[in-house]
C-alpha cells in the first residue's frame, strides 16, 4: 500500500524525526559516560559490558520485533521502542553505580531492538521501488543528525545546567516522536486475525538482502572501530597529542558529511543501483583508514572524517534500501522481518566488530588493525563486484 505524496511526506519526515530522537538520546550520553566509567575504576569486562549492553540486547530482539510488527502492525513497535528510549534517559541521571548504567543501556538497546526494524518496514511499505531512496536518504539525514548532535549537546548541557538537563531534553524528544506518530502516522494495513507466514523470498531478494547484510556488518564496524579504538590512548602517536575535543569534533565532522551527502548519495543510486553505491561506500571507507594510518597531524585526520563519512553514508543508504527492496512489493507482508534481519546483522557488526578489533590493537595496535580492515573492505569490495553485479550481469 501506497500513501498519497502528502500522507508520504509526512510519514517520511516523522520517520527522520523519530530516528533523530534515539539518536540523539543515545550519543548523548557518550561523553558523560565514557568520563563515569573511566572515574568510577570499574574492570575492563565490567567497562565493556556497560557499552556493549546496548547491542547485546538489540540484536536478539530485532527479527522478532519485526515479525511482531508484521502481524500487529509498525506503530506498536515504534511507539514502544521509543518509550523505551524516554524511559531510560529519565532514568539515567539517577543511576549512580555500573549495574545501574548496564540496565539503563540495556532498556535503549530493547527500544532500538524493538523501533529500528518497525520504522524502516514502515517506510519499505508505503514507498514503491521508485520512492524508496528518497524516503530513506530522508531518513538518515535524521539518524546522521542525531550521531553528530548528541555529543556535542550532551556535553554543553551538562556543564551549562547539570546532569539532569540532558536526559529532560531525550525525554522530550522521544515523547513528542511519540505523539507524532501516534496523531498523523497511519498504519498502513489491516493485521487483525492475520496467520503468521513464513519468509518467502525469491533467489535474487535472498541474495539480495545477504549482500545487504554482509556490507552492513563490515561498514559498520568501520563507525563502531572509530569510536571504540579513536581515542588519546588507543591511537596517540607521538607526532599527535590528540584532545577529547579535537577527537569530538573530528567525529562530529563525520556525521556530517554522512548527513550533507545523503541526497546526492540517493541521486546516484538511480544511476548506478544500491550495489555499485555501497561498493563505493566500502572503497571511500577503505581510503579513510588508509589515510588514518599514514596520518601525522590534524588536517588529515579531518580528510580522514570526509571519507569516512562519506562512505558511511554510501553504505547505510545503499544497504538500507537494498534490504528494504528483498522484502518485495505488493501483499507480502513480510518487510518487518526483512529489516528485523538487517538490523540483527547490523547491531551484530555494531558491538562484535569493536570487541574483536579492540583485542587485536592490543596486541597489533591501533594503526596497523586501521591498515589491515581497509585491506578486507578491498576484498570485500571484489567479492560483493563478483557476486552482486558480475553475476548479475552473467545472467
Amino acid at each position: 500500500m501506497q500513501f498519497n505524496s502528502n500522507q508520504l511526506t509526512k510519514v517520511v519526515i516523522i520517520a527522520a524525526i523519530c530516528v533523530f530522537s534515539t539518536q540523539f538520546g543515545v550519543t548523548v550520553i557518550a561523553p558523560l559516560l565514557g568520563e563515569w566509567v573511566e572515574a568510577s575504576e570499574t574492570p575492563s569486562f565490567v567497562s565493556a559490558l556497560i557499552f556493549s549492553a546496548f547491542t547485546l540486547v538489540s540484536t536478539p530482539l530485532s527479527v522478532p520485533g519485526g515479525i511482531i510488527s508484521d502481524k500487529f502492525g509498525r506503530k506498536p513497535l515504534i511507539v514502544a521502542g521509543l518509550l523505551l528510549y524516554a524511559v531510560a534517559s529519565a532514568l539515567f541521571p539517577f543511576s549512580n553505580n555500573t549495574y545501574d548504567w548496564i540496565f539503563v543501556r540495556a532498556l535503549q538497546g530493547a527500544g532500538a531492538g524493538l523501533f529500528f526494524p518497525a520504522v524502516t518496514a514502515l517506510l519499505a511499505e508505503v514507498t514503491s521501488y521508485e520512492e524508496r531512496g528518497h524516503a530513506l536518504s530522508v531518513y538518515n539525514i535524521g539518524l546522521g543528525v542525531g550521531l553528530a548532535a548528541g555529543p556535542i549537546s550532551g556535553g554543553v548541557l551538562f556543564d551549562i545546567y547539570g546532569i539532569r538537563m540532558p536526559f529532560f531534553l531525550c525525554v522530550v524528544f522521544a515523547l513528542l516522536s511519540v505523539v507524532l506518530v501516534l496523531l498523523f502516522v497511519p498504519e498502513p494495513k489491516e493485521r487483525l486475525k492475520r496467520k503468521r507466514k513464513r519468509l518467502a523470498l525469491g533467489d535474487r531478494e535472498r541474495k539480495a538482502l545477504t549482500l545487504s547484510c554482509v556490507v552492513i556488518f563490515f561498514g559498520i564496524g568501520v563507525a563502531a572501530i572509530m569510536g571504540a579504538l579513536f581515542s588519546p590512548f588507543a591511537f596517540a602517536p607521538e607526532s599527535l597529542k590528540l584532545s577529547v575535543g579535537i577527537i569530538g569534533t573530528i567525529l562530529s565532522a563525520m556525521f556530517a558529511v554522512f548527513v550533507i551527502l545523503q541526497t546526492g548519495f540517493n541521486r546516484l543510486m538511480k544511476l548506478i543501483g544500491e550495489i555499485i553505491l555501497s561498493i563505493v561506500g566500502l572503497f571511500l571507507c577503505a581510503c579513510g583508514l588508509f589515510v588514518l594510518y599514514f596520518a601525522t597531524s590534524i588536517p588529515e585526520l579531518f580528510i580522514m572524517s570526509v571519507f569516512l563519512g562519506a562512505g558511511l553514508g554510501a553504505i547505510s543508504l545503499g544497504t538500507l534500501t537494498l534490504a528494504s527492496k528483498a522484502a518485495g512489493e505488493g501483499e507480502r507482508e513480510q518487510e518487518g522481518k526483512v529489516m528485523g534481519i538487517y538490523y540483527t546483522v547490523f547491531y551484530a557488526g555494531l558491538g562484535g566488530v569493536p570487541l574483536v578489533c579492540g583485542a587485536l590493537s592490543d596486541v597489533f595496535g591501533a594503526r596497523l588493525l586501521f591498515l589491515a580492515y581497509a585491506v578486507l573492505l578491498f576484498v570485500l569490495m571484489i567479492v560483493v563486484w563478483r557476486v552482486g553485479v558480475f553475476s548479475a550481469r552473467k545472467g
